[in-house]
Formats: C-alpha cells, structure tokens, sequence
C-alpha cells in the first residue's frame, strides 16, 4: 500500500482514523522502504510541531500598521548613500581627468578606419559600407556627456533627495 497520502499518514501518528486504517498504515510501514522512509520524515516534522507551544499570536495594532503602511510612499534606495558617494567622487575624477585631456588636444590625432572588407556577411541582404571611421575625441565626448547625467542623477539620489525628504517630513 505505497499510496498512502501524507494526510493519512499525518492523521496515523495523531491517532485519529478508523482501527482499519492504522493496521494498513502499519503494514504499509513495515513492508514498504519507501512508506518507512515518509513515515520517518513526518514523524520528525510531527514532534518539531508538537514542541512548539501554539501559534504566536501578532500584536494587537497589527492591522493598523499593515493598514498604514499601505498607504505610505516606498523609497527605492538602490544605492545606499556610502556607495553614490563614492561613485559620484569616482565619476568627478575621471570627469576631471579626461576635460584637461581634452581641451589639451590628446585626442586630436586618435582617429582610424575600420574596414570592414574582410567580414564574412552574405552581401545580398546586408550592404556594408568598406570601412568605418572611428574618432577618439568623439568618444570621450561621449563619456563626458554620459558621466555628466549619471553624476547629476547620484547627486539627486544619494544627496539632494535625502536632504528635501528630511526637509519635508519637519513641515508635515
């Protein structure tokens, strides 16, 4: 009888069911390895429940709180302010590494083709031109626009909105 249900295994070590019932059960356990085994595992989980001393019952404002909460605006802090910071310092860094560079002219002279002649794509559906030009300066101005929205997005972030919360909740 290796179809015994956990329920009927359950209501077995309760003493509950039918005399009938707890024969087979015990059949069952002394003929199946597999009924032995489910038997042994919810037998432990049975005197890990029968140990604990009711349910925890939750506080009497509990309601109210999970009411109020629902009602409350969330923060998403997906950087804790430590972390913009120091982000926000790295990207000033770099920011300030890479405008003496290039008002210098460091990047005048960087510039190239790739070719593009020797790529195996069937030309009949894709029309590539014979060669890309690439120029340095283009891309550090690139980083320096980039660098300068993320930086203006931690500052709101890990500084300025922390500031106008605080501000806020005083008035409220």
């Amino acid at each position: 009888m290796e179809n015994l249900t956990d329920d009927q295994l359950l209501d077995f070590l309760d003493g509950t069911g039918h005399e009938t019932e707890k024969e087979e059960i015990k059949n069952a356990v002394i003929a199946s390895d597999v009924v032995k085994r489910r038997m042994q595992a919810l037998e432990a989980v049975h005197r890990y429940l029968k140990r604990q001393h009711g349910l925890e019952s939750p506080s009497k404002n509990f309601t109210e709180k999970v009411m109020a909460g629902l009602h409350s605006k969330t923060s998403f802090a997906f950087l804790s302010p430590k972390n913009g910071l120091l982000l926000l310092l790295g990207l000033m860094v770099a920011s300030g590494i890479a405008i003496p560079l290039m008002s210098s002219g460091a990047f005048d002279q960087w510039h190239t083709f790739f070719t593009l002649g020797q790529v195996p794509i069937k030309n009949n559906w894709v029309k590539l031109p014979a060669s890309i030009p690439f120029d340095l300066k283009v891309v550090v101005k690139l980083f320096l626009i980039l660098n300068i929205i993320v930086g203006f997005v931690l500052l709101d972030r890990t500084i300025l909105r922390p500031i106008f919360q605080k501000r806020a909740e005083r008035f409220i």
